[in-house]
C-alpha cells in the first residue's frame, strides 16, 4: 500500500513538473520581445517551429507608439513570435541599412528558418490583417510596399534575402560570392556592395574589392552617406590606404538654432547662416531646403563649393502671417562626411505691431 502511494505521489509530482514546464514554454513563446538580436529570435522561432516578426519602430515617432498600443489587440502571439526593434539603438541600425525603409513602423515577417517572407508598413487595422495573412500563408501578400529600390515587393524580397544570407554568412567567417551577384546588379544600393567588399577582402582579392568600392562610391548621396557612413569609409580606405577622415569635407555652422527677434506679422526678417568647411577637400553644398514657404533662400539657391578651411554666408528671408511661437527648419545637403544632411532650427516669436 505504501509503495503504491509512493508511486502515486511520484506520478503526481512528475505531472506537476510537466505542467509547469509546458506553462513556462507557453509563456516563453507567447512573449512579445523587445530589441533582441536577430540570431536569438531566429533560434527561438526555429526551436518552436514558428513564424516570427521583426517590427522596426522609431520610439520618437507617434506612429510607432501607436503600433505598440494596437499590437496588444491585433497580434496573436500563439501563431508567431514578435520582436519590437527600436532603430535608435545602435545594435539595431543594420536593419535600416539592410532594408532602407521609406517609413516606420515596418513589420518584417520571417519563416521559422529565418527567410524574409513579407514586408508590411504602417500601423492600421489593414496592416495587422495582412500581417496575420502573411503569417498564416507564409507567402508575400499584395499589401503595398513602396521602396527606394523602385522594385515590386515580389522582386525585392528575394534579393534582400540574398543580402541577409551573405551578411549572416560573413558574420560566421563564410563568403560565397555568387550569393550577392543578383542583389548587387538589381538593388544597386551601398549595403550589397559593402558586404561584397568585406567578402573579397576576407579572400584577399584586392582587385575585386576595389572594383566594388568604386561602384559603391558612385552611389554616394547625402541620404546614403548619412545611413552608410562607416561603410563608405571602408570603401574609401580600400581605394586609398592613406585615407584620413579628418581630410574629408567637414561641414560646420556656428549654431544649430537661429532665434529671430522683432518679428511682426507680415514683416520681412533677413538673416544669414555662415557655413564652414573644416576639411582639407572641397565641400559641395548640393541643395538647401526649408520646411515652409515663409522661409526662403535669398541667394545660393544652386549647388556651390566651399573651399577647404573657408566659409560662405548664406542669406535667408523670413516672413510669417502667423502669431505666437513658430519653429521652422533648414536642411543643408552636402558631401560632408560628418553631417551629409545638416538640420538647423529657426525659432521666431511673431506678434502684432501696436500703433
Amino acid at each position: 500500500m505504501r509503495n503504491m502511494l509512493g508511486k502515486l505521489n511520484l506520478l503526481f509530482l512528475l505531472a506537476m513538473i510537466i505542467c509547469l514546464f509546458l506553462s513556462s514554454c507557453n509563456q516563453h513563446t507567447c512573449k512579445i520581445y523587445k530589441n533582441q538580436s536577430f540570431e536569438k529570435i531566429c533560434s527561438i522561432a526555429y526551436s518552436n517551429k514558428k513564424t516570427f516578426c521583426i517590427v522596426l519602430v522609431d520610439s520618437t515617432q507617434d506612429l510607432s507608439r501607436e503600433y505598440c498600443l494596437k499590437s496588444k489587440d491585433f497580434i496573436d502571439t500563439n501563431k508567431a513570435i514578435y520582436n519590437l526593434v527600436d532603430i535608435n539603438i545602435s545594435s539595431n541600425e543594420w536593419y535600416m541599412k539592410w532594408l532602407c525603409p521609406l517609413s516606420l513602423p515596418l513589420t518584417c515577417v520571417f519563416s521559422e528558418n529565418g527567410t524574409l517572407v513579407d514586408l508590411i508598413p504602417g500601423a492600421t487595422k489593414e496592416t495587422f490583417l495582412y500581417i496575420a495573412k502573411a503569417i498564416s500563408d507564409k507567402k508575400i501578400t499584395n499589401y503595398h510596399y513602396p521602396n527606394r529600390f523602385k522594385l515590386s515587393k515580389c522582386t525585392a524580397i528575394p534579393l534582400l534575402n540574398q543580402v541577409l544570407e551573405c551578411k549572416m554568412d560573413l558574420d560566421q567567417g563564410i563568403y560565397v560570392p555568387t550569393v550577392l551577384s543578383n542583389s548587387i546588379d538589381s538593388l544597386k544600393y551601398p549595403y550589397s556592395f559593402y558586404w561584397g567588399i568585406v567578402g573579397e577582402l576576407m579572400e584577399n582579392d584586392t582587385v575585386e574589392s576595389k572594383i566594388l568600392a568604386r561602384s559603391m562610391l558612385e552611389l554616394e548621396t547625402p541620404y546614403y552617406l548619412q545611413l552608410y557612413k562607416n561603410e563608405f569609409i571602408t570603401a574609401k580606405k580600400v581605394l586609398n590606404p592613406d585615407f584620413e577622415i579628418n581630410d574629408e569635407p567637414n561641414i560646420r555652422v556656428d549654431d544649430n538654432m537661429v532665434s529671430l527677434s522683432d518679428c511682426n506679422v507680415g514683416k520681412n526678417i533677413s538673416f544669414v547662416i555662415p557655413i564652414h568647411n573644416d576639411g582639407k577637400y572641397p565641400l559641395k553644398i548640393l541643395k538647401i531646403f526649408t520646411s515652409c514657404s515663409c522661409l526662403n533662400l535669398v541667394d545660393h539657391s544652386e549647388e556651390f563649393i566651399i573651399s577647404p578651411h573657408d566659409s560662405v554666408m548664406v542669406g535667408f528671408n523670413f516672413r510669417s502671417e502667423e502669431l505666437g511661437e513658430v519653429t521652422r527648419d533648414v536642411f543643408i545637403t552636402s558631401n560632408s562626411i560628418n553631417k551629409p544632411i545638416l538640420y538647423i532650427k529657426v525659432l521666431a516669436n511673431i506678434y502684432w505691431v501696436l500703433i
